[in-house]
């Protein structure tokens, strides 16, 4: 496997270019090649005072021609001019052409992974894209059902359905629903984070988790049918449990699974501020991502925090090694 990762910068409006700097004062960052333009990071560089050398990537190059303070960068065109912190739908295709061309790259094996930076859902729609979020797109590259989750030192969770409007999840959650993604889970867990036998946990979709059946018939019409056939077929999964008290218990999960986007997210993001990782289960490469958005709000300000995106920079290090030890027993 290669040893070269491939980082998107996002939108070039937002801090993806700012974050994607950093990488720069990596004793590793030789592994990591920058996709964006780099005319656009010298210009961030200049308005944070960084001394950074840019280099054009090239896969001849050897690791004693990277030094300190330098950044591999594959260079893209922008459509239009960048005005920072201003949403432009006019390079969405840009954005687009970033996460292509890595996805590209992972898949014919030049790089080990893919660590994406934030975009703007509504920059790339404008722009004429069919685009829900990068998970669903990176899915459709890879051709898979991928399966979201967000993973820190201290826990992971993943969610059954991601980027849908509240009132469209109910019609989403079947039991065949919940198979699929527990099995992505559980080889996922094992081949990419090191865990010979993983133990998931699952809520439910009503308050309480149906209240047996008082709040709701879903618990027992759908998840039991779908945890009973997991479990026979050897995966370790219980549930389902009430979302609001499941990190209140000491259950020993090393995952959770949340039904919708914004069930137990804002409790697992509230709990590891900046310091967790999207990973995209299910795929064919390895997929990272950091937990933000674009801030436009933020661009050029000295305060702007890089630590979530070292963290998925680590995890797709992290995982790439998992993957390899796995395969080689």
């Amino acid at each position: 496997m290669s040893e070269l990762y491939a980082v998107t910068s996002g939108d070039p409006a937002g801090i993806g270019p700012d974050i994607s700097l950093k990488i720069a004062l990596r004793d590793d960052s030789h592994q990591f090649v920058v996709f964006g333009n780099v005319d656009l990071l010298r210009e961030r560089a200049e308005m944070h005072k960084m001394d950074v050398k840019f280099i054009e990537f090239d896969e001849s190059m050897t690791d004693s021609q990277i030094q300190k303070n330098t950044l591999l960068v594959k260079n893209f065109r922008l459509n239009e001019i960048v005005k920072s912190g201003t949403m432009n739908p006019q390079n969405g295709s840009y954005v687009l052409s970033l996460i292509d061309d890595a996805v590209k790259g992972c898949l014919a094996g030049q790089f080990s992974g893919c660590i994406t930076g934030p975009v703007n859902k509504e920059a790339i729609t404008k722009s004429g894209y069919e685009f829900s979020g990068h998970t669903e797109y990176i899915g459709k590259l890879c051709g898979q059902n991928p399966v979201m989750s967000f993973v820190s030192d201290q826990m992971k969770i993943a969610l059954i359905t991601t980027h849908l409007p509240l009132k469209d999840v109910p019609a989403h959650i079947t039991t065949d629903r919940i198979i699929d993604v527990a099995r992505i889970i559980y080889s996922d867990l094992i081949n990419y984070f090191g865990l010979e036998n993983p133990k998931i946990g699952i809520v439910g979709l009503n308050p309480h988790a149906g209240e047996n059946g008082c709040i709701g018939k879903e618990e027992e019409e759908i998840f039991s049918p779908a945890l009973r056939t997991l479990s026979n077929e050897g995966i370790d999964i219980d549930g389902p449990y009430a979302a609001d008290t499941i990190f209140l218990n000491e259950t020993g999960h090393d995952l959770i699974i949340s039904i919708f986007h914004d069930q137990i997210l804002p409790l697992f993001k509230f709990a590891n501020p900046h310091l967790s990782t999207n990973v995209t289960m299910g795929l064919k490469i390895i997929r990272t991502s950091v937990d933000h958005g674009v801030a436009f709000d933020k661009v050029g300000m000295q305060d702007i925090n890089h630590q979530s995106l070292y963290h998925a920079l680590d995890t797709a290090k992290s995982m790439a090694y998992s993957y390899e030890k796995t395969k080689s027993y």
